[in-house]
């Protein structure tokens, strides 16, 4: 009978780590207000079930990290239309001393760059004379660029951080972000002023919903490369 309790006991405390586990916190690359946070929210109306607190987390190695030593999930872009090669450097450089235990899910985006302006700007008319933006999205607008050939201002730590620059007037007058439009949303300050700008107009990315543990051999960039495609290929 002791046995039966025992036995009984576990699958109770198993199945309530199973059903439990849809709760767990997913981390995200990058930041609040990135094409990242759009597309886990794609992903969260497509499967309601996924819906879990998140952790925004920066780097792909920052977010693997974090979701193997919190027991969460951890939520990168893989893929992207507009790369050599396609694969993002970034996952496959965290991918050669993380290694990707199950994919849990696959969504794709389409990568829509708006222009935001502060709203204060747009209620002066106050024209746009220069953009702020990381410099990999700064590089996908030439054609817009090209029109009225503004100064550009680089922000390596995102499109996001940019934003948050604009809205909170930290940038000269006259400055728009360029970035996801969901930014809009996060900073109150800014305003859509254009959507679609980007030049590949069939500009897509795919994320990943990953479970990942740490390696215990760092392996090369062409093994991380296959495993990262064979990932997709399974999500």
């Amino acid at each position: 009978m002791k046995h039966l309790v025992i036995v009984i006991s576990f699958v109770i405390s198993l199945c309530f780590l199973i059903f439990s586990r849809g709760s767990d916190t997913i981390y995200v690359q990058a930041s609040k207000g990135s094409f990242n946070d759009a597309a886990i929210h794609q992903l969260f109306e497509r499967d309601k079930h996924l819906q879990a607190e998140l952790n925004f987390s920066g780097t792909p190695i920052n977010t693997f990290m974090n979701a193997h030593t919190y027991g969460g999930y951890a939520f990168t872009a893989v893929e992207n239309s507009s790369i050599d090669g396609r694969l993002v450097p970034a996952t496959v450089e965290a991918l050669k001393s993380y290694q990707i235990e199950k994919v849990i899910a696959k969504t794709t985006m389409p990568i829509e760059m708006c222009v935001l302006s502060n709203r204060r700007d747009v209620e002066n008319n106050i024209g746009i004379r220069k953009i702020a933006s990381h410099p990999a999205a700064l590089k996908q607008i030439l054609r817009w660029k090209s029109a009225f050939s503004p100064e550009e201002i680089e922000v390596p730590e995102g499109t996001a951080s940019a934003a948050e620059k604009v809205a909170l007037s930290q940038l000269p007058q006259g400055t728009a972000a360029i970035g996801p439009c969901i930014l809009d949303q996060v900073y109150k300050g800014l305003v859509v002023v254009e959507r679609g700008i980007q030049d590949n107009k069939d500009n897509q990315t795919t994320f990943l919903l990953m479970d990942v543990k740490p390696r215990d051999k760092n392996v090369s960039e062409p093994e991380a490369r296959h495993e990262l495609r064979m990932a997709i290929e399974r999500g």
